[in-house]
């Protein structure tokens, strides 16, 4: 059914949780697995040099978080590839998939209430609302 599984990654509990969820359908299905981290840079940086900073030190947290994610992968028998980049999250998700030609994209949620959203949004929703493929939102979270 599905060739190539895109999870959206950060290290937390919500998406540990759909990164169980996407090996598992990767093993079953014995398809590709990626798992995405994507790092918002600010729109309006004061320097260079803190932007700069702010790749360097992002690269840093997720090398070892997606590190975790592979040999948490090859655990469970799973090849697992990641990838790092850089933008708004949503956007880059949905674009990074299409563009990659992935056939589902597992995003965890954080349960928020309907208000909480639309105060704050959600990365699944846009996620949700503007992927071109399946979208599978793992719900709750692993420790």
């Amino acid at each position: 059914m599905y060739r190539k599984i895109m999870v959206a990654y950060d290290g937390s509990p919500y998406s540990n949780k759909a990164l169980s969820v996407g090996m598992e359908l990767a093993r079953c299905c014995g398809c590709e697995l990626h798992a995405v981290a994507v790092v918002n840079l600010p729109d309006y940086a004061g320097t260079v040099a803190e932007v700069d900073d702010m790749v360097t030190r992002a690269r840093e947290f997720y090398e070892k978080k997606l590190g975790d994610a592979v040999s948490r992968a090859a655990g469970k028998n799973v090849k697992l590839t990641t990838h790092l980049i850089f933008g708004h999250v949503g956007e880059t998700i949905v674009r990074f998939a299409r563009e990659n030609n992935f056939d589902l994209i597992v995003v965890g949620t954080h349960g928020w209430s309907a208000i909480q959203k639309l105060v704050m949004g959600s990365v699944s929703s846009y996620v949700i609302r503007h992927a071109a493929c399946d979208v599978l939102v793992a719900k709750g979270r692993e420790d």
